[in-house]
């Protein structure tokens, strides 16, 4: 009774097995989407391309649904079976399932459910999806054309295509569209390039502006030092007339008691000098002589009345 139950079991498998086979047969293509609704971007971990991959390995003709297809494919889908991945929920490993499915999106052959206990998705992904396809390994896929999905489901001609003028008016459209976006981005670069020259003179003329306004900054400096220096001049009666008596490498510059205010030393240009221990320099000035002082609140200037013996 065992073994009758045994071979009757066997035959069941046998004949499903036989009946899986030519349905898989039947079928010339498999396009494998760009990606898999447990991924979140277009072939992450390269996933989509390894099953892709796969298939192929196995003897299938593999399209990624991105690529351009055979005329024959495009005028009958159902000669394709679409690959789907299956992620099964799991507690500590990943689980995947990879099925096929016809244009009517029925499953036609599913693999058995592959797992990984790998950590990261680069790696579980992939060694789940190779476990599942282990269980393809025995398809011996061979295309065998099928009447029935090769004649009720060829696509007939729409009417645009039986009309060669429709076509035209659609092509010259596509043309004109194609012009129309190649003028407004000559429009753009053209705006932009105007655009960019317009700020370049703006940039010059404020570089300008900033060079006229620093000239004449100088001027009314130079101006108002002129102006206090004449007033300085006409109240020379009330500066002290001061000496200057010549020393190796420049003055010294001394009042009516013969007391030595300011030792001169030759800068190297022509009137003007360096004051010896102090952070000064005497230089002339319009037939004056300016002693410069600078300290921590800033730069004093003074007239000085000086004549030389």
């Amino acid at each position: 009774m065992k073994s009758i139950l045994t071979l009757i079991a066997f035959l069941i498998l046998f004949n499903f097995k036989g009946l899986s086979q030519e349905s898989i047969n039947a079928y010339k293509y498999v396009i494998v989407p760009t990606s898999f609704s447990f991924l979140n971007e277009p072939d992450q971990y390269q996933i989509n391309s390894l099953t892709k991959f796969l298939f192929e390995k196995q003897g299938f003709e593999t399209l990624l649904a991105d690529e351009e297809f055979p005329e024959d494919l495009n005028n009958n889908r159902c000669l394709g079976l679409y690959a789907d991945v299956e992620k099964h929920k799991a507690f500590l490993n990943t689980k995947l399932q990879v099925h096929l499915k016809d244009c009517n999106n029925k499953v036609v052959l599913s693999s058995e459910i592959g797992q990984s206990r790998e950590k990261e998705y680069s790696k579980v992904y992939n060694l789940a999806i190779r476990d599942a396809f282990k269980s393809f390994e025995n398809l011996n896929y061979t295309y065998q054309p099928s009447s029935k999905i090769v004649v009720n489901n060829t696509r007939t001609p729409s009417k645009i295509e039986e009309n060669p003028k429709v076509q035209e008016e659609i092509d010259r459209l596509k043309r004109e569209v194609e012009a129309l976006k190649a003028l407004r981005l000559e429009k753009e670069a053209a705006e932009a390039k105007a655009l960019a020259e317009k700020e370049e003179t703006l940039e010059q003329e404020l570089t300008n502006m900033e060079e006229k306004e620093e000239k004449i900054v100088k001027k009314e400096a130079k101006k108002e030092l002129v102006e206090t220096l004449k007033k300085e001049s006409k109240s020379d009666e009330k500066i002290q007339t001061l000496f200057a008596n010549p020393v190796a490498n420049g003055y010294t510059i001394s009042d009516a008691s013969s007391k030595v205010l300011y030792h001169l030393v030759f800068s190297g240009k022509e009137d003007v000098y360096i004051v010896k221990g102090q952070d000064a320099i005497v230089y002339k000035m319009n037939n004056s002589w300016i002693v410069s002082n600078a300290s921590d609140s800033g730069v004093s200037m003074k007239t000085l009345n000086v004549k030389f013996n």
